[in-house]
């Protein structure tokens, strides 16, 4: 535990939820909390069970899904470095709702919810900092849940790709980099590997992008959006 130490205090200093509290603060959650580590296809959530803090992702990645019993489930979040999960459950004191499984092995730091608790009831900017980031959390499930559920793969394709564009590159041509593998943005997507390659090459053959590993530079961009079904104001 003592080597994870600095990794823990690093990976706190960097969450945006601790950005408004002193470093001294900062170290005090630091210090209460641990790590833990997983292969790819490990278990650390099971639905149904009471999360010991929140999570945040040192390196790796995790996926929250909801199962229906069977084989079947459905994907609600991919989280990666510097991201969190778990706060509304291990703040209230609820069993998880979801599993969460290692998708590349990771290493997490676990935040436990009492000093979390103690800085809510002390620091008003920290629980202002807890709610906005309860609140974008809500914002992009719903969002994520309504893609998954209303829109085709490929318009899902070309929409994560539009928004992982500069906001200003309207017409002209911009080149972007895939945050995760492509097998981790096919799970976040909701879709298999193989479909993500097929829709790609779909796009390649269109001529609206190019792919080169992880780069994807969009050559077309009203294109682009039009795929993703995104209407241009005024229209």
């Amino acid at each position: 535990m003592s080597n994870d130490r600095p990794l823990i205090e690093g990976v706190v200093a960097n969450l945006p939820l601790f950005w408004s509290v002193t470093p001294a603060q900062r170290q005090s959650v630091a210090a209460a909390a641990w790590t833990v580590s997983g292969a790819r296809g490990a278990s650390l959530v099971q639905a149904g069970s009471r999360l010991p803090g929140v999570f945040a992702v040192a390196y790796g990645a995790v996926k929250l899904a909801l199962r229906n019993g069977g084989s079947g489930e459905h994907l609600l979040r991919v989280v990666a470095a510097r991201q969190t999960f778990g706060e509304a459950s291990a703040l209230l004191g609820r069993p998880a709702p979801y599993d969460a499984v290692v998708l590349a092995d990771a290493k997490l730091v676990v935040i436990p919810s009492a000093p979390l608790h103690g800085l809510i009831e002390r620091e008003p900017r920290f629980a202002r900092a807890l709610v906005a980031n309860l609140a974008e959390g809500h914002l992009q499930l719903c969002a994520e849940i309504g893609s998954a559920t209303l829109q085709r793969g490929a318009e899902r394709l070309a929409r994560y790709l539009d928004e992982l564009a500069d906001s200003g590159a309207n017409g002209d041509e911009c080149t972007v980099e895939l945050p995760l593998s492509k097998t981790l943005v096919a799970a976040r997507l909701g879709m298999k590997k193989e479909t993500l390659s097929r829709l790609l090459r779909q796009l390649v053959e269109a001529g609206v992008i190019a792919v080169s590993r992880r780069s994807v530079t969009i050559r077309d961009r009203e294109r682009l959006r039009a795929a993703a079904g995104i209407r241009r104001s005024g229209d």
